[in-house]
């Protein structure tokens, strides 16, 4: 999945996690460190809003 990844064959995947059994505080704790390690998920966003990380300028009426 990384090879793919890196290779852009793919814009990222989707995860079905088992919420019933601590799937989610798993994947967190588990697997997001060991993406973040290997540069595929990032540590800190750089803007202060999700609109600013994704990129969608601020339209008119929208909060700042």
């Amino acid at each position: 999945m990384e090879e793919w990844f890196l290779a852009e064959a793919c814009d990222g995947f989707s995860v079905v996690l088992d919420i019933a059994y601590d799937g989610v505080a798993d994947f967190v704790e588990l697997v997001v460190p060991i993406l973040q390690d290997r540069g595929l998920f990032y540590r800190e966003y750089e803007g202060k809003t999700l609109r600013e990380n994704m990129g969608v300028p601020y339209q008119h009426g929208s909060l700042k």
